[in-house]
């Protein structure tokens, strides 16, 4: 999966851009404290171990 491919899949399940970060762009989602970090490097692949663990984050 390419980052790109992650943020339309984030922004379908109500994550928004909150600002950006020197290096990653930083989304929340309304009613939940924590953040998402996600690299600005969009076509680029994401590495397995990251990908399940922000795809868990998602869809929590």
């Amino acid at each position: 999966m390419k980052w790109s491919e992650l943020i339309r899949l984030a922004e379908q399940h109500g994550w928004r851009l909150h600002r950006h970060g020197k290096k990653h762009d930083i989304y929340t989602k309304e009613g939940r404290t924590d953040q998402m970090q996600v690299g600005r490097h969009e076509s680029e692949e994401i590495k397995p171990g990251l990908m399940n663990k922000l795809l868990k984050q998602i869809e929590d």
